[in-house]
């Protein structure tokens, strides 16, 4: 999946598929619905971060998850 369509050029914007992404993770879902590149790319936002074979969100990521549905 190309995923840089889906993007929001703005750094402190989340695009709706990034939200998606970072409440899946945040909901420990077992079935992420988008590939690596999303994982890698909230990596370089410092959102996420590798927890063993696990994705956590990092304290930026959670941030900007409640800055969104607050």
């Amino acid at each position: 999946m190309d995923i840089q369509h889906l993007l929001i050029r703005q750094p402190g914007v989340l695009s709706d598929p990034e939200w998606i992404a970072l409440e899946s993770i945040g909901e420990d879902t077992s079935r992420f619905v988008f590939d690596d590149s999303m994982l890698h790319l909230l990596e370089d936002r410092g959102l996420v971060e590798t927890a063993g074979q696990r994705w956590r969100i990092t304290e930026s990521g959670q941030r900007r998850l409640s800055e969104r549905t607050g």
